[in-house]
């Protein structure tokens, strides 16, 4: 089965669109009015919404060793969890003139110290569709783990970068699903990939 939507941004109208606030994050202020399912328009109403650019993700796997490499990163937006530092995949915004691939070999070079060999697309999707303007787009990245030093810290320090590397079987980063992630774009990528890595296997030992 292939959704397909209702209506299209021809049937939404944006009466005003205001900048609120501007600084490594953006804040708009929009005010719209859409085609209801009845056939009607709706009302005007008001939106606020964070604007950042797009990012691309990767979930680095060596076929051959039958690993995965993950990071671990302190993040200030989940204070209130019992550990602000996170399990995650490589990930980084895209940049004015970068091509996704582009920055998935920057992002795992930087915050894994990782070359990647091929690139396979997963999917994408939008984070938070009720505030975010944002995609982000899932990718598997091949690399070879007997490369890898576990040891070092990785990341930019003009960044506050401080990444820490999990280099673990495949099996054991599928079970880390049961209870141990709680980003979504980490969550969405072992799921992909405890779907799809036979075939992926396939393709990439072939």
């Amino acid at each position: 089965m292939k959704f397909k939507p209702t209506y299209s941004k021809k049937d939404v109208e944006v009466l005003a669109d205001e900048c609120l606030y501007k600084g490594f994050f953006e804040m708009r202020k929009l005010t719209l009015k859409h085609k209801k399912f009845n056939g009607e328009w709706s009302q005007p109403m008001t939106r606020e919404m964070m604007v950042r650019n797009d990012a691309v993700c990767v979930l680095l796997f060596d076929p051959v060793a039958d690993k995965v490499l993950l990071i671990e990163q302190f993040r200030p937006t989940v204070l209130r969890s019992e550990s602000p530092w996170l399990l995650e995949l490589v990930a980084g915004m895209v940049e004015e003139g970068e091509s996704d691939e582009d920055v998935a070999r920057r992002e795992s070079f930087e915050e894994a110290g990782v070359t990647v060999k091929r690139l396979e697309y997963m999917f994408k999707f939008v984070p938070s569709p009720g505030g975010l303007v944002e995609y982000l787009r899932m990718y598997a990245g091949e690399f070879d783990s007997s490369l890898v030093d576990t040891t070092k810290v990785h990341g930019l320090d003009e960044e506050n970068e401080d990444i820490k590397l999990h280099l673990v079987s495949s099996e054991d980063a599928i079970a880390l699903l049961k209870n141990d992630v709680e980003n979504a774009s980490t969550i969405m990528g072992l799921q992909w990939f405890a779907l799809n890595k036979s075939d992926l296997v396939k393709r990439w030992c072939a």
